[in-house]
């Protein structure tokens, strides 16, 4: 068999990748997926965590113990601690957002308000927290800032109806971020 007849497969596989700039139905200026065509009203409603709340926890566990790997034995303990304590596995998040505005509660118990990409402050666990929300298509930003570090949770509307939540922590104190991330149904 001669080395072109060998080789024609993959030549053939290669042209088509050049020549084929777009997966099969994601022609050039067709519109993006639902969920991201939604706007604002597109995260509103009551999402509750997809999956068990075991496996929520033990998703949480581990970026915990991502985040303070190689830490000293004196820190790691008390970062791993508070780390547990500010990160605890939200069940259900009820979202309102508005061309202008955004509220977002938290087991019906945490919310933060506040003008889109404006700074408001906010109490929890007596610590003052600066929550400032932005809106970009398919994502919600809600970016948490203290003096011990900040939180940004993305909320993030998926082709599949579900909501994905993303959230990374960053502080001086650890030696790298702590991250997660959660998914949501209606």
């Amino acid at each position: 068999m001669s080395r072109f007849l060998r080789l024609g497969p993959v030549l053939l596989a290669l042209a088509a990748f050049f020549v084929l700039p777009f997966p099969p139905g994601e022609a050039a200026g067709q519109e993006a997926p639902a969920a991201a065509q939604q706007g604002p009203e597109g995260f509103n409603g009551t999402w509750r965590y997809a999956h068990s709340a075991q496996h929520g926890r033990d998703v949480i566990e581990r970026a915990v113990v991502r985040a303070v790997h190689g830490m000293n034995f004196i820190t790691q303990p008390i970062a791993t601690g508070r780390l547990r304590g500010k990160n605890p596995l939200v069940q259900r998040i009820q979202i309102d957002l508005t061309a202008t505005n955004a509220r977002v509660v938290f087991d019906g118990d945490r919310t933060y308000q506040g003008a889109l990409n404006t700074s408001t402050r906010h109490t929890f666990d007596g610590e003052t927290l600066n929550v400032e929300f932005r809106h970009r298509g398919d994502a919600l930003v809600q970016l948490f800032r203290s003096d011990s570090g900040t939180r940004r949770n993305v909320y993030r509307l998926l082709p599949n109806g579900t909501m994905r939540l993303e959230v990374t922590l960053q502080s001086g104190s650890l030696p790298r971020d702590m991250v997660y991330r959660l998914d949501y149904r209606r």
